[in-house]
């Protein structure tokens, strides 16, 4: 997982940093582009005007940055100045003559001065500001790109780690997983071996019991896991009756928690529905009853709720008995938990009950909560009521 995370932030950063680059050189190059075409366009008019007034006199030039035109002698000497700029100088002039006579550079951020030299005369344009300004659009820009850089390496490391997190979680539980149905199956199977063993050597009905006592356990721990896989899958939704689900669901166990001495009492509001699963949503409510009456104490009542409060329906199953371990709310609804080992692998419990019931709120967007106090424990679950439109809908369905 980790060669993983590496491997994606290297590439979602590269494609980043490659964008951000791309960005901020496009913006120093439009820069750029603009400073060259107003040094051009200044060179452009004042060589037009000095086509148009020739050689007569001096005049002024009005432009967006200072520029000057020289008349030259066979040696390179000035010989006249025919055009100059109000901004200009008799210093600055000496500067841009010197600079056109021995240019060094016409980079624009580094050139103080850009020179154009047509036959004896030679037209300079200043380009200091620009090469400033230039220098800082450019100095910004690897600013601005090392804070990005910076920002977008630890942003994309953040990004995958909250992208891959639930991929390394659910490795993780699969590892577990396998580990704990590796566990559970190894207790029979060794039983299994060592009471075939035992009967080659001495044959005898107790070593046949006990074979045929760890198969059934092996037999139930499959089937569990079977239904925990078929809770993950998810199936089409369908209006369902949720009060008559949950009273057909329940009804049965009245004759099992009678022989625990134990009572149900149902508390069904009548009519509601939701969208969902039939099938599911009776597997749900058994689990939890099952769940209930396996540690209720004798002679309490066993109370199963359905409401509506506002938009949401509840389902409650509520004990009076053992109470949930502090602390442990959550990790009952874990594969394989259980809080006494012995105890529940002796009853045949794997403790994949309350994680299908889990998976089976989940497929129904539903959230699911335990709590113990005072010596009662509840399981709820809400679910989503239909919304006005799917009443609508729905009653029309019934129409037809």
């Amino acid at each position: 997982m980790h060669e993983l995370r590496t491997r994606m932030q290297t590439l979602v950063f590269g494609l980043a940093a490659l964008f951000a680059v791309l960005i901020l050189a496009l913006a120093n190059g439009f820069a750029y582009w603009q400073a060259a075409q107003t040094v051009q366009e200044n060179l452009n008019g004042a060589s037009r005007l000095f086509d148009e007034r020739g050689y007569d006199r001096e005049f002024d030039i009005l432009s967006s940055l200072p520029v000057c035109t020289v008349l030259l002698d066979h040696s390179g000497e000035v010989t006249a100045v025919i055009a100059r700029d109000p901004d200009m100088d008799e210093e600055d002039l000496v500067r841009a003559v010197s600079s056109a006579l021995h240019p060094a550079s016409d980079f624009l951020y580094t050139a103080n001065y850009v020179s154009r030299r047509e036959g004896n005369a030679i037209t300079i344009v200043e380009t200091g500001e620009i090469a400033r300004q230039l220098r800082t659009v450019l100095l910004g820009s690897l600013a601005l790109g090392t804070g990005l850089l910076f920002l977008l390496w630890f942003g994309t490391k953040r990004l995958i780690q909250v992208m891959t997190d639930p991929i390394a979680e659910s490795i993780e539980k699969q590892k577990q997983f396998v580990a704990d149905a590796s566990h559970e199956l190894k207790t029979p199977l060794s039983v299994i071996l060592a009471s075939a063993e035992a009967m080659e050597q001495d044959p005898q009905p107790r070593w046949l019991r006990a074979i045929v006592t760890e198969s059934e356990q092996m037999n139930r721990l499959i089937t569990s896991l079977l239904d925990l896989s078929r809770s993950e899958r998810l199936k089409d939704k369908a209006l369902v009756n949720l009060t008559e689900t949950v009273e057909q669901a329940a009804l049965p166990f009245e004759s099992l928690l009678y022989e625990r001495h134990l009572g149900l009492v149902l508390d069904l509001e009548p009519g509601l529905e939701i969208m969902g699963v039939r099938e599911d949503l009776a597997r749900l409510t058994a689990i939890l009853l099952d769940n209930a009456s396996c540690h209720a104490d004798p002679d309490t009542d066993v109370t199963v709720t359905l409401k509506q409060a506002k938009d949401r329906i509840m389902l409650e199953v509520t004990d009076v008995g053992e109470a949930i371990p502090a602390g442990e709310e959550k990790r009952i609804f874990d594969r394989f938990y259980r809080a006494d080992d012995s105890r529940n692998r002796n009853q045949g419990r794997y403790g994949l009950g309350l994680a299908i019931a889990k998976n089976i709120t989940e497929g129904h967007g539903a959230d699911i909560q335990a709590s113990s106090r005072s010596g009662t424990t509840t399981f709820r679950v809400w679910f989503e009521a239909l919304s006005e439109k799917q009443k609508i809908r729905s009653g029309r369905n019934r129409n037809r």
